[in-house]
């Protein structure tokens, strides 16, 4: 109900006696506040209808007037009812001039007319939008099952959503990061957020997510008033079972996601049919091709894994998320028809990079090509996890690496001879302390750089020499040369496989 519906209602008989413009008579009645204090702005909401018939308020000086009047006005409420015959016989001038001032509308309630009667017809007038908006908004929320159950995306939804609100929305994380948005050209800030709840042009419904996660769904409206939380609360229960949907992808198969990760680095101990098996128990076909994220998920990131969750979720009609000992491990198959993404797989893979890089760009993530075979994608899996340690942005995999294809290819031989390679150095730390096995790690890390090297164990450049000397003696072996680093290079790596999968994994769960 508008201020100018009561202009419009013979009924009433309502006369406006300030000149207000257009967008004030378009105001939108939330509620009546029949009420004669001085200051009832402590028991206001925004857009009350103030009855009032002047009882309390025997004022003579316009600045009280004045005072009053812009009170209200900070409220803001939509419009002062004024009856008169009651108090006053006629609207005092003081409070039509603060209005006129202040761009209130003032109404004047004839003696003729009930004072309730204007109370009663707003109610009933106010009941009968609330119903009729609690429809629609149950409406709008089979309208968003229907859509989700046919897969549609978190976009889709909140394109729906948002034509029927009325205006641009988003939803913000606890933080006060944007999540999701629609339009997707629309630009948000934290002040929107605050704005929402404080001022009356937006709203904030939050999601009921049932998780420690807190989630609002925000509305920056073109028109105040509407009652949104009865119009778009059974929707959001439709955008938060999305949301869950991006976070929980892998509940019905967590057990299995996990044994894939953990087979994955057992290439001794499991063989690629017992691995091919594991990978389609998931529900992933072994014959397409698998897209591959790996990102971390660091303290304060939340925002950032919400995005690249939500983009897959988009993206790709079959996805599978799992995260284990702080990283998120995504496979992916089946890219959607009417995804914003190039058909060909290598643009895919470039395109979803660019999009990490432009929703998450300081999160550790590395994207891999696609796999053609669970015998590629096992490799990737294993170098993917190593790169991710050494990133601090999104970043694309290489296709060949010296890590995967060692412990790909080493049987228990070469693990045995790499043990017995770095066993004297191995010795020599526990004995003596002399960490000349960080001393290597860190040396060839950087590409056998003294100054690097130095600098990133802090120690002088003279300490460094004499533990290299030492290295050669323990190795037997010129670590200046390219035979020597590239030997001690691959034991290391060969070494350090062994020990990541010397851990047996559990029994997987049927």
């Amino acid at each position: 109900m508008f201020v100018a519906d009561l202009l419009t209602d013979e009924s009433l008989r309502l006369r406006l006696h300030t000149p207000s413009s257009r967008m004030r008579l378009a105001s939108r009645i939330t509620w009546c506040a029949p009420t004669e204090f001085m200051d009832p702005t402590p028991f206001l909401s925004p857009n009350v209808l103030l009855l009032t018939n002047g009882i309390g308020l025997k004022i003579e000086d316009d600045r009280t007037w004045d005072a009053y009047v812009e009170r209200l006005a900070k409220v803001p409420v939509a419009a002062i009812a004024f009856g008169t015959g009651t108090a006053h016989s006629q609207l005092p001038h003081g409070l039509v001039k603060a209005c006129s001032d202040w761009d209130v509308p003032l109404l004047e309630i004839p003696l003729p007319v009930p004072f309730l009667q204007v109370h009663r017809l707003v109610s009933k007038q106010l009941q009968a939008e609330r119903f009729a908006t609690v429809t629609q908004g149950w409406d709008l929320a089979n309208v968003c099952a229907r859509l989700t159950a046919s897969g549609a995306t978190l976009r889709a939804v909140l394109a729906k959503v948002s034509k029927v609100a009325g205006g641009p929305l988003a939803i913000f994380d606890g933080g006060g990061s944007v999540i999701a948005r629609w339009p997707e050209s629309s630009t948000w800030s934290e002040q929107d957020l605050h704005g929402a709840v404080m001022r009356d042009e937006g709203s904030r419904i939050p999601l009921p997510m049932g998780a420690a996660d807190s989630f609002n769904l925000v509305v920056r409206r073109s028109h105040g008033g509407l009652p949104l939380d009865a119009l778009l609360g059974p929707a959001t229960s439709i955008i938060a079972v999305q949301m869950t949907n991006a976070l929980q992808t892998a509940s019905r198969k967590e057990s299995q996601l996990e044994m894939v990760i953990l087979q994955a680095l057992d290439w001794q101990g499991v063989a690629l049919d017992e691995f091919t098996r594991t990978f389609t128990s998931t529900g992933l076909d072994g014959s397409l091709p698998t897209f591959l994220v790996l990102a971390a998920t660091p303290e304060g990131s939340l925002s950032d894994v919400w995005r690249v969750r939500l983009s897959l979720q988009e993206t790709f009609g079959t996805l599978r998320i799992i995260v284990r000992d702080d990283v998120l491990f995504a496979f992916a198959q089946q890219p959607r028809d009417g995804s914003p993404r190039p058909p060909q797989e290598e643009d895919l893979a470039n395109s979803l990079l660019e999009t990490f890089r432009g929703i998450a760009p300081h999160l550790p993530l590395v994207v891999n090509r696609p796999s053609e075979s669970v015998e590629e994608l096992r490799l990737h899996i294993f170098h993917a996890r190593q790169l991710l340690k050494r990133t601090e942005e999104p970043r694309m995999a290489p296709e060949l690496s010296l890590d995967s294809l060692l412990v790909a290819t080493a049987g228990r031989g070469a693990r045995a001879a790499a043990e017995k390679f770095l066993a004297p150095v191995i010795d020599h730390d526990k004995h003596r302390s002399g960490n000349l096995l960080e001393t290597l790690k860190t040396h060839l890390a950087n590409d056998c750089q003294p100054s690097k090297t130095c600098q990133a164990l802090f120690i002088h450049r003279n300490t460094l020499s004499y533990r290299i000397r030492k290295l050669e003696t323990l190795l037997s072996l010129p670590l200046h040369t390219l035979l020597g680093q590239s030997t001690s290079l691959m034991a290391l790596r060969i070494f350090e496989a062994s020990q990541t999968s010397s851990a047996p994994p559990p029994a997987a769960t049927p």
